[in-house]
C-alpha cells in the first residue's frame, strides 16, 4: 500500500475482517427480523401501512383484526427509536463501506448516502400517513424499500471484501 492508496477493509488483519464480516452477519439478522415484522404487521402494501398507523375500520369482516390509530405519544416512541437505530445501523454499514475497495464515485455516494435520506422520508412518511393522510403510505414503501435495497447491496459487497478479496491479499 502506498501513501497514495486509501487503506481498505480488504487489507485489515483476518481477525478484524472476521469480526467486521460476524457483526454485518449478526446486524443483517436483526434488520431481516424488523423487514418481517413489517411484512407481518402491515402486508407490507400501501393500504396495510396506512392501517397499521391510522387505524382499521370496525366494519372489518370476522376475522380480520381491528387496528386502532396511534397516539401522538405512540408515534414519537415509534419514530424516535426507529429513527436514531436506523441512523446508527447505517452509519455504522455506511462507514465500513467508505472503507470498501469500492471506487470512489456515484454508486458508492448513493449506497452511503440513499439510506440516510430514506429514514428521513420513511419515517416522516409514516407520520404523514397518521396525520395527514392515508396516500403518503405509498411513500414509506418505496423508500423502505430503497433503504432495504441498498442494505443488501452495501452488505453483500462488504462481506465479499472481507471474506474474499480480504483472503487474496
Amino acid at each position: 500500500m502506498t501513501a497514495s492508496t486509501p487503506w481498505c477493509l480488504r487489507d485489515a488483519e483476518r481477525p478484524l475482517r472476521l469480526f467486521l464480516a460476524m457483526f454485518l452477519i449478526v446486524l443483517s439478522a436483526g434488520y431481516a427480523i424488523g423487514l418481517v415484522f413489517v411484512e407481518h404487521s402491515s402486508h407490507a402494501t400501501p393500504q396495510g401501512i396506512s392501517e397499521q398507523f391510522r387505524g382499521s375500520s370496525e366494519t372489518a369482516p370476522e376475522g380480520t383484526e381491528i387496528r386502532y390509530e396511534k397516539s401522538p405519544d405512540e408515534m414519537y416512541v415509534f419514530l424516535h427509536n426507529h429513527v436514531l437505530s436506523l441512523a446508527l445501523v447505517f452509519g455504522a454499514v455506511g462507514t465500513m463501506f467508505h472503507f470498501s475497495s469500492i471506487a470512489k464515485g456515484g454508486l458508492k455516494t448513493f449506497l452511503m448516502t440513499e439510506p440516510m435520506g430514506a429514514i428521513v422520508t420513511t419515517f416522516g412518511g409514516i407520520w404523514l400517513t397518521r396525520f395527514v393522510s392515508a396516500d403518503f403510505s405509498l411513500l414509506v414503501l418505496l423508500s423502505g424499500l430503497t433503504m432495504a435495497l441498498c442494505y443488501v447491496a452495501m452488505v453483500i459487497l462488504l462481506l465479499v471484501e472481507l471474506l474474499v478479496l480480504g483472503e487474496r491479499s
